[in-house]
């Protein structure tokens, strides 16, 4: 039976360590010329020394004449080859093995710029600007492209890539070349499958023509996009996989999905583990004899050991929580598998490419910033007092005792988490709870104090005399300014009945944000008689996650139509005691019997407790949502920075 660490023999001149592999993921922090720049190789190293067997950095473009934003990486001469010599070294100190993943580029997905047309294989419409139609590859122009592809490749294998693999994927460029959606050229490379399917072989040939018959390529495939209509089906995908099986390929990658419904490509906490395992054991049991590799929430050590000992994969892949947990492989190799801190699917990481920022975790401040946020021993002893035991506050503490300082945290319940606690009770979200756990325990193991059951007032923080004092309490839900909402008791937040439950059967929810929706589903879940009323025209009308993230909340949402009744572009104006009054956008009004009332509208910071201590303690340092209504993002990363610089610190209140 395989086992999960295992030498693998992917081919004659490629073996791994073990069958585990980092993803390739976008990580937009490269040097200006595209090249992979020292941030980045400090990342991957970090990733390599974690354990991994196998590990893909960014995809690398192989032409940049036709796209104004081309993906986060590129190699197309000796200076960008360099560069990928030294990630190579890095990684190879840890017996882990490079694969680079070639790209012709993204098409009709280059979210470059919103008046450059982008080139593609056909006209079609710019994903990110539907005003915008593609220009058409000329004939000579595809076979520039191959041509550079051959290049890439070489340049590749003399930095010491260990193999490559083609960007077949995900309704990006080369993709696009083989699906019947968007390809519908009338030249050698469109038309029928046989000369859609062209452009892989002739990418096939420069790589063997440029690197050798022996040198290890992997082709990544999407065998089902997974449209509600259209699109490529699984009985097509499995058409192309049995081609490439036959092409020679040593490894078939797969991922599932495409821009328009992106969180199959790059899952979100709303999807389950293993959910694109089915077209791994579809491609089995059609004969393909090519090893597989894939990702998608392979998380949980069990599940992934479960995976290979099946035969389902060959190679297990991780790729966010690679960013949340670079050790995952050696925790679960030396059986310190409670110690791994679990990727909560929030995409924080993505959003950030899509909003042209640096590359980031939620909930590891650490990465990419391996070497820049290294931490320095405390220069001088501090007693710090950190009110509040959230994720903020929970990094706060953790991050101070690590420096060196005496740290104690109050937690006025008693348990850690906060009211992210609160966002992990529907079933849906099951990675929060995981996580919490995760941190919690850490926390209790680091030495710091801990006392539960303690509220912070102004009087009892002064007599402790901090030197220090990282107020992390959070925010206080809002209650708007309506008529019989203030001290009515069938009014509640909805972090309230999260945490605490309800009896009642007959449910209105004010928001259709985020917590809302979720909130709303959860109930309908429980056998609640659910209404939502939103002043917007749509639910999550104004949702700032990211992209991927929101699209799968929609359609999760959507699934419930049929059991939650949404009224939008309608207001609350009224509340008593039996129900709530609503006023639609043509000014007519209703009363709604309901036995509660449930508030999903945000928080609102309360600083008063920070402004009266500041003065009377050394320091007063607010983070997280006591500072400004955020995401765990935001919460985490102030709570880990301000226990890093906390002796250049002054009060921060505001």
């Amino acid at each position: 039976m395989p086992s999960l660490f295992e030498e693998y023999q992917v081919s004659k001149s490629l073996s791994l360590k073990n069958r585990l592999a980092m993803l390739p993921m976008g990580n937009a922090c490269m040097n200006p010329d595209g090249s992979i720049s020292d941030r980045q190789i400090d990342f991957y190293e970090e990733r390599a020394k974690g354990g991994f067997g196998l590990l893909f950095p960014t995809a690398c473009v192989v032409n940049t004449d036709y796209e104004d934003n081309p993906p986060p990486c590129v190699l197309k001469n000796y200076a960008q080859s360099v560069r990928i010599g030294l990630l190579a070294d890095r990684v190879h100190m840890y017996g882990t093995k490079l694969c680079v993943q070639l790209s012709m580029g993204l098409g009709r997905v280059s979210s470059g710029s919103p008046i450059i047309p982008p080139h593609a294989p056909s006209k079609s419409r710019s994903y990110w600007f539907p005003d915008l139609e593609t220009i058409p590859f000329t004939t000579d122009e595809v076979y520039k492209l191959i041509r550079d592809f051959g290049i890439a490749a070489r340049f590749a294998k003399a930095a010491g890539a260990d193999a490559v693999e083609l960007h077949a994927y995900g309704g990006y460029m080369i993709d696009q070349f083989l699906s019947p959606d968007w390809n519908h050229r009338n030249d050698e490379f469109g038309g029928t499958f046989d000369k859609r399917l062209r452009i892989v072989s002739e990418l096939r040939e420069q790589v063997i023509k440029n690197c050798g018959s022996e040198f290890p390529m992997f082709i990544k495939m999407t065998p089902d996009y997974k449209w509600k209509s259209g699109g490529r089906t699984l009985e097509e995908g499995i058409r192309l996989a049995k081609e490439f099986d036959k092409m020679g390929f040593d490894m078939i990658h797969l991922e599932m999905g495409t821009y328009e419904n992106w969180y199959y490509s790059v899952p979100t906490i709303y999807q389950e583990e293993g959910y694109n395992l089915y077209m791994a054991r579809a491609l089995k049991e059609a004969g393909i004899k090519t090893p597989l590799i894939a990702g998608g929430k392979l998380h949980r050590p069990d599940f992934a050991r479960k995976v290979i000992e099946e035969g389902l994969l060959d190679i297990v892949g991780l790729g966010h929580q690679c960013f949340a947990d670079p050790e995952w492989p050696n925790k679960v190799h030396d059986g310190r598998e409670d110690e791994i801190i679990p990727c909560i699917g929030c995409n924080e990481c993505i959003k950030a490419g899509t909003t042209k920022k640096n590359t980031r975790c939620a909930i590891n401040p650490y990465a990419v910033e391996e070497r820049r946020f290294a931490l320095s021993p405390a220069r001088q002893k501090m007693d710090i007092l950190v009110v509040g035991g959230g994720p903020g506050g929970i990094e706060a503490a953790l991050i101070a005792k690590q420096r060196g300082f005496d740290v104690e945290l109050w937690e006025k319940s008693d348990k850690l988490g906060g009211i992210f606690r609160a966002a992990g009770v529907p079933e849906f979200k099951h990675e929060i709870p995981w996580y919490i756990d995760a941190v919690s325990r850490r926390l209790e193991r680091s030495g710091v104090k801990i006392v539960y059951n303690k509220e912070a007032t102004e009087q009892n923080i002064v007599e402790r005399a901090p030197d220090a004092v990282i107020m992390a309490y959070g925010a206080e839900p809002i209650v708007p300014p309506i008529p019989g909402l203030a001290g009515n008791p069938m009014v509640r937040p909805a972090v309230d009945v999260l945490l605490n439950g309800t009896n009642a059967k007959n449910v209105v929810v004010l928001g259709a944000g985020d917590v809302g929706c979720e909130t709303a589903m959860h109930l309908t879940s429980l056998g609640c008689k659910v209404t939502v009323v939103e002043m917007a025209d749509k639910p999550l009308a104004n949702s700032t996650t990211a992209l991927n993230q929101h699209l799968a909340l929609r359609d999760l949402y959507d699934s419930y139509s049929d059991r939650i009744v949404t009224l939008c572009s309608t207001k609350l104006v009224e509340a008593d005691a039996h129900g709530v009054t609503l006023e639609g956008i043509s000014g007519d009004r209703q009363h709604i019997n309901c036995e509660l009332l449930i508030l999903a509208v945000g928080f609102k910071p309360d600083r008063s407790l920070a402004k009266a201590v500041s003065g009377k303690v050394d320091k007063v340092i607010c983070i997280g949502n006591t500072l400004k209504q955020g995401m765990v993002i935001d919460a985490v990363h102030s709570g880990f920075h301000a226990a890093r610089l906390i002796e250049d610190l002054r009060d921060i209140l505001c």
